[in-house]
């Protein structure tokens, strides 16, 4: 596991950013002659991913890539990691999991057998309905409200994640593609014995997310919804379970079974070049890698994210990223967060649960207070963030009051129970509490999917916007209030101000 929010690097793999855009026509051939080959070529943003075969130093490398013509900037590739949770021991918990983070998420006691349940007869859709989820005569939230007017049908989110349970209820009735960046040859990528690379969630965190941003409502769902219920999912996988190797003496089912989603910040390069193929509306990037700009390095990876970020808005697509949950002061402008911090990017931070006021004394539980920016929720001026909810302590029951944010998980592949993917009737699902549908859970990893569902409906109700309108309607209607130094982002407002 990770002893810092640093990234570190990948070792032999670098991302070329060219002059002027374009990748040149004999770009294999010159990076062969630097002692490399190209793995991946980004043609939208002028950027190659290139390894070096191991024969030299890291700085030679470099400095062979750099020489090349109409080259603009050498990176090196790095690691980036879903917005990490924590698991909590509930009655169907996984004995061999372990608690790994600082966020939380607990397991489901589900309500009666009926569509929309956790929505319609618990609290537990506060979080979506706190931004705006709600009307259209939907029960459990008010009557009327932003789904009166659109419930972002027409919308397309690419969730860019450890993929998506693609047989979850509220998730197969809106998902439209099925797509993974993930490179698990031992040559050129990531092998993990903990996940087979397909765009199936092997972790859990990408389906949590989806369900809050586009969780299907009615009849023949499951029981949550999400703040745009008829918008499209589109699930570009660019995270896959890795192995906590810092368990000592663990066997690797063990390691795995407490591991987190991480990646390449190539494949989320990747996979925002392919969202804007796919023609999505909405990008929704529950992850994160932390530089340091004052190496070379760190402000090369923040040119080349900026690059990347204004070009998929240039295309019309809205970009949001959580800020990440290390509580974090970025107020020092030698550290940003990316790719929350890049070009054109919707920067989110959490906050919590006024009926469930945050309090970490031990033993505490719900009751009503103020909203307030929680324990471990980045912050920082320089983030110029939203707010939307991400949860706080201490946590209800199942279907009661609580401070954790309610959604879908992933039961891992069909017909499997939890063990290494080595055959078809194994594989991990949901963090780690095993095979099970639905979650309580807390981090920025849900602020950014409920902005992103509000964007969402935003496009929905003017698909003739661009991003930056978009945005700008989101950051003009967002309520401020004297207890975050975020605004919170507000369908309401937001629709009324489109209107």
């Amino acid at each position: 596991m990770r002893s810092t929010p640093l990234s570190p690097i990948v070792a032999n793999h670098y991302l070329i950013a060219y002059r002027g855009g374009v990748i040149p026509g004999d770009v294999e051939a010159r990076t062969r002659l630097a002692g490399a080959r190209v793995l991946a070529r980004h043609e939208m943003l002028g950027v190659a991913t290139v390894q070096a075969n191991g024969t030299a130093d890291d700085a030679t490398n470099i400095q062979r890539l750099a020489a090349q013509p109409d080259v603009e900037l050498v990176v090196h590739d790095r690691m980036v990691y879903a917005h990490r949770v924590q698991t909590r021991i509930v009655k169907l918990h996984n004995p061999i999991a372990r608690p790994i983070t600082a966020t939380t998420v607990q397991i489901a006691k589900l309500p009666a057998a009926e569509w929309d349940s956790f929505y319609s007869a618990t609290p537990q859709g506060w979080a979506v309905q706190q931004v705006g989820g709600y009307g259209n005569n939907v029960p459990g939230g008010p009557a009327r409200g932003p789904w009166d007017i659109t419930m972002g049908k027409g919308a397309r989110i690419a969730i860019l994640d450890s993929g998506v349970d693609e047989t979850h209820p509220d998730i197969a009735p809106n998902l439209v593609l099925n797509l993974s960046e993930v490179d698990q040859s031992a040559q050129t990528g990531l092998p993990s014995a903990c996940d087979d690379g397909t765009p199936q969630d092997q972790q859990g965190h990408g389906t949590w997310v989806a369900s809050l941003a586009a969780g299907a409502q009615g009849p023949g769902t499951g029981l949550v919804i999400g703040v745009a219920p008829a918008a499209s999912i589109l699930n570009i996988k660019v995270l896959e379970r890795l192995p906590n190797t810092s368990v000592a003496g663990a066997t690797a089912v063990q390691q795995c079974a407490s591991g987190e989603a991480g990646g390449l910040l190539s494949w989320v390069i990747q996979g925002i070049s392919d969202a804007v193929a796919q023609h999505a509306d909405v990008v929704s990037m529950s992850l994160g890698s932390m530089v340091d700009l004052s190496t070379g390095d760190g402000a090369g990876l923040k040119a080349l994210f900026d690059r990347a970020t204004y070009a998929a808005a240039q295309a019309g697509v809205v970009l949001v990223a959580a800020a990440g949950n290390d509580g974090f002061d970025f107020s020092n402008p030698r550290y940003v967060e990316l790719p929350a911090q890049a070009r054109s990017v919707l920067a989110m931070v959490a906050t919590t649960n006024p009926a469930c006021a945050e309090n970490l004394a031990a033993e505490a539980t719900c009751a009503a207070g103020a909203v307030t920016l929680p324990y471990y929720s980045n912050y920082g001026a320089p983030l110029d963030a939203l707010a939307a909810p991400g949860g706080d302590v201490p946590a209800g029951s199942d279907d009661a009051v609580s401070g954790w944010v309610r959604g879908a998980c992933s039961g891992g592949k069909p017909s499997t129970i939890d063990g290494l993917p080595t055959d078809a009737t194994h594989s991990f699902g949901c963090f780690n509490l095993g095979h099970t549908q639905y979650v309580q859970a807390m981090g920025t990893s849900a602020s950014a999917p409920l902005a992103a569902g509000v964007a969402a409906l935003l496009r929905a109700a003017h698909p003739a916007w661009d991003a930056a309108t978009i945005v700008a309607a989101m950051r003009s209607s967002a309520t401020t209030i004297g207890t975050v130094p975020f605004p919170l982002v507000n369908a309401v407002t937001a629709l009324n101000v489109a209107n």
